[in-house]
């Protein structure tokens, strides 16, 4: 196979390929090809034309990363059709085209196994995925396929994703790795707000009719990738102050999600966005201020009406219900954690099926990171994923600008993961994560690295 893919015509489409990535096309193509489905309501166009995008780029580009946009957005195509998954089994053998397109790219481009500081706490995280429940779970819920799914997606599955990446951005690249992730999680969180804008368009009549913001089935998941992706809008907004709408989109998607998680980390995020380009001198302090209190001013003068549009179709005017169903699993997590305290109950366990039903092809979570790690994998989940978690902090310790946008992007990740599933979806949210502090190590490793300063 690997005689096959050398020769002048191979050499040429692999030329333009790179040429693709490397243009100024790349990532509106790609949201371009996501819209399609989004506007439309059929997933099929744009699940088979990124597939066939991420194939291409694996085995024509020498850049893995130019395969991660396409193939993270498919997940994002999920929001077409959030109460019927099922929608997208006639696209499974799809999946043939990015794993065949990896392994032609691990046969063109053969790379030394190199492994950062990620590895140990990833690898810790596989045995406490794994071992997670022993002596509890059931051995036909612990091998049932939902359970093996999130079982091996958390934990061996991202130790083999991480390996991979990391070993194939050992190669030197033409192009600013920071501003290429920057970019890359932009045009992931565009897509996000545009599909929280199609919701609207689908379901205007409904909110006019009352002026309450209608409830959305994907709400906790767009919050997740709204929170997280925002750092690279104001990272954008630094370099042109026209992507200061972006900022604005995302104010806005956040906010008519309908989701608490995204109204209360989503400002959190906002006001540390903002303080980002007050220390780089591209938004005045004044401004900073000023929006504060148009913010304060503009909640006293409407907050009511704000409230009940934000609230209103809930028909539970609470911010916090004591009575919904997240305080059972909170609680029902600390006495699982307490009654099997060394390796919990398991991630594919179904005990708590009675609290919390998800969508199809969820596990049951706690909705808490915290007591999900407990619940599930017990001391030996603290232990492990506080071995990753110490592992990335050091990282983001070295400061400079890298660092500080992945801490932001890392801090909405876990923001929302306190309430929602968030870093516990192995696709994307948890993968992603992964594919950041990849490209973070590669870029805090080069020599040529200096806090504050961009590596080509």
């Amino acid at each position: 196979m690997a005689r096959f893919f050398v020769g002048p015509l191979v050499g040429r489409i692999t030329d333009t390929t790179e040429a693709f990535w490397n243009s100024p096309y790349y990532f509106p193509v790609t949201l371009a090809v996501t819209a399609i489905s989004m506007l439309t309501g059929n997933v099929v166009p744009s699940t088979v034309a990124l597939a066939l995008l991420c194939g291409w780029m694996l085995m024509f580009c020498r850049d893995i990363l130019a395969a991660a946009t396409p193939f993270l957005m498919v997940f994002l195509l999920s929001t077409v059709k959030y109460d019927s998954l099922a929608v997208f089994l006639p696209c499974a053998p799809l999946a043939v085209l990015p794993i065949g397109g990896l392994l032609v790219h691990f046969l063109r481009w053969r790379a030394p196994i190199t492994v950062g500081r990620s590895g140990p706490g990833l690898a810790a995280v596989t045995i406490a995925t794994l071992l997670g429940g022993l002596g509890t779970i059931p051995a036909k819920e612990y091998f049932s396929p939902l359970s093996l799914y999130y079982t091996l997606g958390l934990g061996l599955g991202l130790l083999v994703t991480y390996v991979l990446l990391r070993s194939d951005l050992a190669a030197p690249r033409l192009y600013d790795l920071l501003q290429r992730l920057m970019q890359m999680l932009y045009t992931l969180g565009l897509a996000m707000v545009l599909a929280i804008g199609c919701f609207y368009m689908g379901h205007w009549a409904e909110f006019a009719k009352s002026w309450e913001i209608p409830p959305i089935l994907f709400r906790n998941f767009a919050a997740t990738v709204l929170v997280s992706t925002l750092p690279s809008a104001f990272y954008m907004a630094r370099r042109s102050r026209l992507h200061l709408m972006g900022v604005l989109l995302w104010a806005l998607a956040l906010f008519f999600t309908g989701s608490r998680t995204a109204l209360l980390f989503g400002s959190v995020m906002m006001l540390l966005g903002m303080l980002y380009l007050v220390r780089w001198k591209k938004l005045p302090l004044w401004i900073f201020f000023a929006v504060l209190v148009t913010a304060a001013v503009a909640v006293l003068l409407f907050g009511q009406q704000i409230y009940e549009l934000f609230f209103g179709c809930r028909g539970d005017m609470d911010f916090i219900n004591p009575h919904e169903s997240r305080w059972a699993l909170l609680t029902r997590g600390l006495q699982d954690f307490l009654h099997h305290p060394v390796f919990g109950v398991g991630l594919g366990n179904q005990k708590n099926h009675d609290i919390f039903t998800g969508v199809p092809g969820s596990m049951v979570f706690y909705h808490n990171s915290l007591l999900q790690i407990l619940g599930s994998m017990g001391l030996m989940g603290l232990a492990a994923y506080g071995t990753l978690l110490w592992g990335r902090v050091r990282l983001l310790l070295r400061g400079g600008e890298a660092a500080h946008l992945v801490g932001l992007f890392y801090l909405g990740m876990q923001l929302t993961s306190l309430t929602n599933p968030g870093l516990f979806c192995p696709l994307p949210s948890a993968m992603l994560t992964v594919l950041v502090f990849a490209v973070l190590e590669r870029y805090m490793d080069d020599p040529a690295y200096l806090p504050g300063r961009a590596i080509r």
